[in-house]
């Protein structure tokens, strides 16, 4: 990642990028999914690799592509809604995406993303594939608005080898990231429930939203598995012993404030601190805790829960957590004490 230094954008100047997204979303024209891929990719790349400055910055093509497979490695998979036969979303009013079924011939050879990692010729070579699609049809035509190209993202002309975001971009994708994941994954559901490809099987489905989106739970026993360990068998927040209680794995960093699965952003709670802790982000007192508790086990973190299939990044995680709580301060965020405690953070 390269930086340029810029002023911050004007309020005004953030209005009309939110703007501008909007448009996009609204009037652009959709034969596939790729483009709130792109909108989503950009936008977590802005925040794991930037800063809160007007800055240009520049992303790896391979670094978009990777961020493409964790969206589309789920949406994959056969979809099974009761009566129907298993059943593969469409991503293209055409014929499928060509990034699906190149993950699908991957997921032939791999039952986990985990395996497919492993495998590090196979996953540069899906990444490059993937890449030079995203080069050829959403980075074109995402800027595209009644036939007519707004740069305001990206130049094209700048961004051959990699994605040049413009000056002030980057601090406007960190601002309002969850607009712009909310945003995307409503029309994203839309374009897919409404695709006549899709329709026989999706009218009327209300919960495709949690296929496409939730967090993949079906590792997650494993990771509390390991946790326990980690804890020596004791909740994050409260201390309390989880021997014959209920507890689960917990995102530190909420799904709903960033929605990616990262193997040091996990915590193991009881039922009642989980619970209370909900969508909030958690006190400061946690967050160094938290940081501590990743530096002390980051090898074995990343020795055994990268083996289940998420990416174990620490430095990655923590810039995650840095923005995070930027945001919770600069907004006057609720975060969680402890208990049904919560306080303004930064007052």
């Amino acid at each position: 990642m390269l930086f340029s230094i810029a002023e911050i954008p004007t309020p005004q100047e953030q209005l009309k990028f939110l703007k501008h997204i909007q448009q996009i979303l609204q009037s652009g024209t959709f034969t596939s999914t790729y483009k709130f891929a792109l909108l989503i990719s950009i936008t977590r790349l802005a925040i794991e690799q930037g800063q809160d400055t007007g800055a240009v910055l520049h992303l790896d093509y391979q670094d978009i592509a990777e961020k493409f497979i964790d969206l589309y490695w789920k949406q994959s998979l056969p979809f099974q809604f009761n009566q129907y036969e298993p059943f593969t979303i469409h991503q293209s009013t055409g014929k499928q995406a060509k990034i699906i079924s190149e993950i699908q011939k991957a997921q032939q050879q791999f039952e986990t993303l985990a395996a497919l990692r492993k495998d590090v010729l196979y996953w540069n070579r899906l990444k490059r594939a993937v890449a030079t699609t995203v080069k050829q049809m959403p980075v074109v035509y995402l800027q595209n608005l009644n036939g007519q190209t707004i740069e305001f993202l990206y130049s094209l002309e700048d961004s051959k080898q990699s994605l040049k975001l413009l000056p002030k971009v980057m601090y406007c994708l960190r601002q309002f990231s969850e607009i712009i994941e909310e945003l995307c994954q409503k029309r994203w559901i839309d374009f897919v429930r409404l695709n006549k490809q899709n329709l026989v099987v999706l009218d009327g489905l209300p919960d495709l939203d949690e296929f496409m989106f939730a967090p993949s739970r079906n590792q997650l026993g494993k990771v509390a598995d390991f946790l326990i360990d980690v804890q020596q068998c004791q909740c994050f927040y409260c201390g309390k012993s989880l021997k014959n209680s209920k507890y689960a794995v917990d995102h530190f960093i909420p799904w709903s404030l960033y929605p990616a699965d990262t193997g040091h952003n996990f915590v193991l709670a009881d039922e009642k601190c989980n619970s209370q802790k909900s969508n909030y982000l958690a006190s400061e007192q946690f967050l160094q805790q938290w940081q501590e508790r990743n530096y002390l086990h980051d090898q074995s973190i990343v020795r055994e829960i990268s083996q289940l299939g998420f990416l174990t990044d620490l430095q990655r995680s923590h810039r995650v957590a840095d923005w995070a709580y930027k945001q919770a301060i600069e907004n006057e965020y609720l975060v969680w004490l402890d208990g049904k405690d919560k306080h303004i953070l930064g007052v």
